[in-house]
């Protein structure tokens, strides 16, 4: 399998001052492709750590992604080192530096000298394009005493990486690797079970004759979810199908959600141009938090929490609402009631963990519960 690393450059991700996230974007980004995330390093802005930091990556993997860097400061110097690394000298892109002019004037802002450093690119890199900043990102194959690398160079920003990435590096990666035998991955979302028993029941799966089969097997506890991953290559997947079909069976009781799948956006996209109404006297914030990235979008969903729940014929008149009520001053029961476009249902839960310790991730699974059984009753999911 082709394996890719990923290098940020900057002391603000050293330090701690922002969190690296453009790491874990990239790395799920090569997924689909078939590659393969060896390892992400974070570097400062130092240019000796950097120039090892690139020798390290080439040792490493196949294809290199750097991010930051680029920008027109004194302490953003990546296009300098990447020409010393690569032995390529600078050359002047006169087309960069129109597409500047033209992206700072639109905007009323003044152009300066200093942004010319922007425009220099290692002799034979392809440059790529930047549409939603000034500093264009590069590609370019780099000789290296591990072999021939294909080295992409990002701006910072996440949101000029995604444009870049959109535009250009998506389309190479697709033809790139059209012949490569790409990992497949598997995924169950279990519910109500700590991850011992999950992989208690998961392990015996894979007893018995697989012994020519290259897998690897997985598990990830974010509450309230313990996740089971099987991953294997394209070309084995008629034996791996067999293995599959046993962890759907053990797990099947247990099973929340599949292959990555958001409950969160499932829920969104179910009522999302619907005025609609939250009622949440159990979670304590919990289903807020689970829907605080939706809750910006939509506007006309209306927020409303109690400690004391309201009486259920509050809700005689509501057109378009989720209630999630307790049963007991524990929190080991709860009722999720729901009206949607005509439709509704009542709903009891109980959640496995009883002891008082576990209060918490009990009001984490009445939050995923409400919105799981919401929409599996209102789209016959």
């Amino acid at each position: 399998m082709k394996k890719a690393t990923i290098l940020g450059v900057g002391t603000e991700l050293t330090t701690g001052q922002i969190t690296n996230k453009n790491a874990s974007w990239i790395s799920d980004k090569l997924i689909p492709f078939g590659l393969e995330t060896s390892m992400q390093l974070t570097i400062p802005d130092d240019r000796a750590l950097i120039l090892q930091a690139l020798d390290y990556c080439a040792q490493n993997s196949d294809y290199i992604f750097v991010t930051g860097g680029l920008g027109p400061t004194s302490d953003d110097f990546t296009r300098d080192l990447i020409s010393e690394w690569s032995k390529k000298k600078m050359q002047f892109d006169e087309k960069s530096w129109q597409s500047i002019q033209v992206r700072m004037t639109s905007r009323n802002l003044v152009v300066k000298d200093i942004q010319k450093q922007q425009c220099y690119f290692p002799e034979g890199a392809v440059i790529l394009n930047n549409s939603q900043g000034t500093a264009n990102g590069f590609q370019m194959e780099v000789s290296t005493a591990y072999g021939t690398k294909d080295v992409f160079i990002l701006p910072g920003p996440p949101k000029e990486i995604e444009a870049i990435w959109n535009e250009s590096i998506a389309k190479w990666l697709f033809v790139e690797t059209q012949l490569f035998d790409k990992k497949l991955t598997k995924a169950w979302d279990t519910l109500g079970l700590p991850e011992s028993e999950v992989a208690e029941m998961v392990e015996p799966c894979f007893e018995g004759r697989w012994p020519d089969l290259k897998y690897d097997v997985g598990y990830r506890v974010h509450h309230p979810y313990v996740e089971v991953k099987f991953s294997y290559y394209k070309s084995q997947e008629n034996f791996a199908k067999a293995i599959v079909e046993k962890i759907d069976k053990v797990l099947e009781k247990a099973t929340a959600l599949k292959n990555f799948a958001d409950i969160t956006q499932a829920f969104a996209k179910l009522t999302a141009n619907a005025e609609f109404g939250f009622y949440d006297f159990v979670s304590g914030g919990f289903l807020h938090h689970r829907l605080s990235n939706e809750l910006k979008k939509y506007k006309n969903w209306v927020w409303k929490e109690s400690q004391q729940p309201l009486d259920t014929d509050f809700f005689a008149h509501e057109e378009n609402f989720i209630a999630l009520f307790p049963q007991d001053e524990n929190i080991e029961r709860a009722v999720v009631m729901g009206h949607f476009n005509g439709k509704s249902f009542t709903v009891e839960l109980e959640a496995s963990l009883k002891s008082p310790l576990m209060i918490e991730r009990r009001k984490q699974y009445f939050a995923e519960m409400a919105l799981i059984t919401f929409v599996k009753n209102l789209t016959n999911a």
